[in-house]
């Protein structure tokens, strides 16, 4: 049965004689759970504020550790403190927990802390004799929707539930008294009304036909019910496997969303990559050979301007071709060809990826088919965070600073991505005695291999300068200067924009872009998004 007024009414009974006298040294919350922990008493008192689980009884389930201890200043302000006496009030899921608290100095003062375990409106609140807040678990600022929860305002309790027994009307009764009223034969108002006042509720635990169990404050017909000795204990019990029985269940909702946003993930790369394969880069070399052929047709063109053209492939078509001012037909024609050889080199790892796209999908649709049947606790958590971490991979990875890459030797490099990152990368990350790479006289990026005080052999000096003219403005030249030197040697250029520098004891590389090695270090796939070709529509 839920935690409701019954079954508080039933606990005060017991609480009337173990409650006063009990001195609060300290207090313990954890997920809204409050534990209120006397010295040389062997049992905590449990309070929950968490909806659904609301609830207030004896346990003796260990504290968190010491790291996870509640912080809150209402706890500490609270502590230490003495209570004198409870009050439950009638039909409501209140404790009413009369005090004695110490002021400033040391003398005991009466305060009243109010237990809250109405529906979603928890809390724990500490007030003055006449009901003025002092402090709050959870404060509700004036101004807000409903009732307002504030130090040194007046407290206001929640809306009152209506007494059955003055209201004799049956939707008003607790869970367990509308079950008796309708499945019981000797039901009456007046004795029901009689028993909450007067009778000694005693606890069982009820097993249904179907094998179900749970705690009640009164015995049923056609149920077995067995007495229960220490209700807090089996409340405990109860509870802690309903708590964890909640968190298996929103375990298993968090997984299947994460698997159903992976599922859909990996099918929209699927199909993305699938038509970028499906693409003929020999279109793109067919547009370029185009403005070859017909470059004269622009000779005496203003531009912008547009001429149609007959197909080299089919003369009976026309091809549109657009020059735009600054566009010459000959720089249009290398863009085709460059995107044509882009387009082959995505096709080929593309070709490579999507294989490994494909099993990953079908372990995600296993995992689904899994996690419909009954699974272990184990394998649910283990899947959890294998899936948390996939999910967030290409997150994590787009948040890092600079491009990174390693040279077979096993040293990294790292590659600015704008002016404040190299700026960055150079003046912060790099270390004085790693290598700075920059093209020598031309925009790009600064590249830093983190050698240290070692020596990098040709290689790895090759791939850092490779780097440094891919990522440069000379991409598509041969014999590229690139100079290196000690990071120690370069500085900021006074007065220059971020990542503008001087720098000296400087040696030179030439370099022809190698596709190779780009490849080999990994630079290509970061090319791979197709992006527009200027002159054609």
């Amino acid at each position: 049965m839920p935690f409701d007024a019954l079954m508080l009414r039933a606990l005060e009974q017991s609480w009337a004689t173990e409650l006063p006298g009990m001195r609060v040294e300290h207090i313990v919350s954890q997920n809204s759970h409050i534990w209120l922990k006397a010295k040389n008493r062997p049992r905590a008192l449990l309070i929950v504020l968490a909806p659904g689980l609301s609830r207030m009884h004896w346990t003796q389930r260990p504290l968190p550790k010491e790291g996870d201890r509640s912080k809150n200043q209402f706890f500490q302000r609270l502590t230490p403190f003495v209570i004198t006496s409870l009050v439950v009030p009638h039909f409501e899921r209140i404790v009413h927990l009369d005090i004695l608290q110490p002021d400033d100095f040391g003398d005991p003062q009466p305060r009243r802390l109010i237990v809250e375990m109405a529906g979603h409106l928890t809390n724990l609140v500490l007030v003055t004799t006449d009901f003025t807040v002092i402090d709050a678990f959870r404060k509700i600022p004036p101004g807000r929707p409903g009732r307002t929860i504030w130090p040194g305002q007046p407290y206001t309790s929640p809306p009152a539930v209506a007494n059955p027994c003055d209201t004799h009307n049956p939707n008003h009764l607790t869970p367990l008294a509308k079950l008796l009223y309708t499945e019981t034969g000797h039901w009456s108002w007046e004795r029901f009304c009689s028993d909450w006042h007067q009778a000694n509720y005693r606890f069982y635990q009820l097993t249904s036909p179907k094998g179900e169990s749970d705690l009640w404050v009164y015995p049923l017909a056609g149920y077995q019910n067995q007495a229960v000795t220490d209700p807090h204990a089996a409340l405990d019990e109860l509870f802690q496997s309903r708590e964890q029985a909640m968190a298996f269940e929103a375990q298993r909702k968090q997984l299947a969303r994460l698997l159903e946003k992976r599922q859909q993930h990996l099918e929209k790369k699927i199909s993305e990559y699938q038509s970028q394969i499906a693409a003929d880069p020999n279109q793109l070399r067919h547009l370029g050979d185009l403005w070859l052929t017909y470059q004269y047709l622009f000779q005496n063109q203003s531009l912008p301007c547009t001429i149609e053209v007959p197909s080299l492939e089919n003369p009976t078509t026309t091809v549109k071709l657009t020059a735009q001012p600054g566009d010459t037909p000959v720089t249009l024609a290398q863009a085709y060809y460059r995107e044509a050889r882009k387009q082959e080199a995505r096709k080929q790892s593309l070709a490579q990826i999507l294989p490994q796209l494909a099993h990953e999908l079908a372990e995600v649709t296993t995992n689904q088919q899994l996690l419909a049947t009954d699974v272990s606790q184990a394998w649910l958590a283990q899947q959890l965070q294998m899936t948390q971490k996939m999910a967030a991979k290409p997150t994590s990875q787009q948040v890092l600073p600079y491009r990174r890459f390693q040279t077979q030797s096993g040293y990294p490099i790292w590659v600015g991505r704008s002016q404040q990152e190299n700026a960055d990368l150079t003046f912060r990350q790099a270390r004085p005695d790693d290598m700075w790479f920059h093209v020598k006289q031309s925009p790009g990026s600064h590249v830093i291999l983190g050698c240290g005080k070692s020596h990098p052999n040709l290689d790895d000096l090759l791939d850092a300068a490779e780097l440094a003219v891919f990522y440069s403005q000379a991409s598509q030249s041969s014999m590229v200067p690139v100079d290196y030197t000690r990071r120690k040697f370069v500085r900021k250029r006074p007065h220059g924009e971020p990542g503008q520098v001087l720098y000296r004891q400087e040696k030179t590389l030439y370099i022809t872009p190698d596709p190779e090695r780009l490849r080999r270090l990994g630079a290509v796939k970061e090319k791979l998004a197709g992006k527009g070709i200027p002159g054609s529509r």
